[in-house]
């Protein structure tokens, strides 16, 4: 007799489900979404004249009610993830009409965290190493969608299938290879709920805390001049700009082997060239090393004019004074005196005295016959 009462149930919901469309009721809204343990409500409505309404669900049903035309199916606590309810309505001479609402159930996660799987400390430059998001109480998973962001870039997203209504705990990966720009790179997932039926809503996102780290990778020297000329004794500043991380030591070694330890992050030496050569800059830490080298050309300084010029000066001082007293020799110096001052002096006799190199004095005087027969 049960089994018959139930095979009836079944065949009875068959029925309805078939008629269902034809049946003079509406049900808004038609679909819901609804945070777990928050209220909804819902509006049933008949059309027609019906011998009682009501709701069927798992939370708050309500009975058949008589001569109403709408009812409201309401929950002030939702706890149910597949309540799945349905209006009714009774009719006479006709099989009941169902109408089903769409109920989605969300809960956003509790939380979200990324780590790396089997690794602490910091990365090296070329190695694969895995990230992993765990997101903890999602429901319901098939409307879940996990970004990963490197910085603001989206660099990976993850869907999951199924058809689960229940909260699940679930997790995504991404891979990567970082390299020295990715030292200080900041990594983080965001978990997504896209809901509705054509996933137009979605709750506020929930996101890990963003994650850095830092890269290790071997040393590069920079390029730099090669080849430089300088004077000997002069100071020459060699550039060896160097990165990497750790912070790499490194040293110059001159041609004659002598070295020059270097403190970490300096990147020059300044030494005194005293001979040409081959300078070699190595840097190295646990990663790796390198070197480059510089070639230094030492030019010597020529002495030589800084001695003639003085010299040269000289003789030509000494042969100007010899020319000035070679001329005195010639010309002489001559004074002009008043022989007789109480007679008219004539000018065609004119006492001379010439001043004689010795020192001795030689009266010069010419007279004319005319003149001294006057005197």
């Amino acid at each position: 007799m049960k089994f018959k009462k139930l095979l009836g149930f079944f065949v009875l919901l068959l029925c309805v489900s078939v008629e269902a469309d034809d049946c003079p009721m509406k049900i808004d809204p038609p679909a819901v979404v609804v945070k777990y343990g928050d209220p909804v409500s819902v509006n049933c409505t008949v059309f027609t004249e019906h011998v009682g309404m009501g709701w069927v669900a798992k939370q708050n049903p309500v009975p058949n009610q008589p001569g109403v035309q709408f009812l409201l199916w309401t929950v002030e606590n939702l706890t149910v993830w597949d309540i799945n309810p349905q209006c009714f309505a009774n009719f006479k001479g006709v099989p009941q009409c169902l109408r089903k609402v769409s109920v989605t159930v969300y809960n956003t996660p509790d939380s979200v965290s990324i780590r790396f799987e089997n690794h602490t400390g910091p990365l090296v430059e070329g190695r694969q190493y895995r990230l992993v998001c765990e997101v903890q109480n999602v429901a319901p998973v098939q409307n879940l969608t996990v970004k990963w962001y490197k910085g603001t870039e989206v660099v990976n997203i993850t869907l999951y299938p199924g058809e689960s209504k229940t909260p699940v705990n679930v997790s995504s990966t991404l891979l990567i290879t970082p390299n020295r720009t990715d030292d200080g790179a900041q990594y983080k997932c965001v978990a997504e709920l896209q809901l509705g039926s054509e996933r137009e809503w979605s709750p506020p996102a929930v996101e890990s805390e963003a994650l850095s780290f830092p890269v290790h990778y071997p040393p590069v020297i920079s390029e730099g001049d090669k080849n430089v000329i300088v004077d000997q004794g002069s100071m020459v500043s060699l550039n060896c700009t160097v990165q990497g991380n750790p912070s790499p030591l490194f040293q110059w070694t001159s041609p004659s082997g002598n070295v020059d330890f270097l403190t970490p992050k300096k990147n020059n030496s300044i030494i005194s060239a005293d001979s040409s050569g081959v300078y070699t800059c190595s840097a190295s830490n646990y990663l790796g090393s390198t070197t480059r080298t510089v070639s230094i050309t030492v030019v010597k300084k020529d002495y030589t004019i800084f001695a003639v010029i003085p010299v040269a000066i000289l003789f030509l001082l000494i042969a100007f004074i010899l020319f000035l007293m070679k001329r005195k020799r010639q010309y002489g110096n001559y004074s002009v005196s008043k022989r007789h001052s109480e007679h008219t002096v004539n000018p065609n006799s004119i006492p001379m005295q010439c001043l004689i190199s010795n020192g001795a004095h030689q009266s010069l005087q010419k007279s004319t016959a005319d003149t001294e027969d006057q005197d």
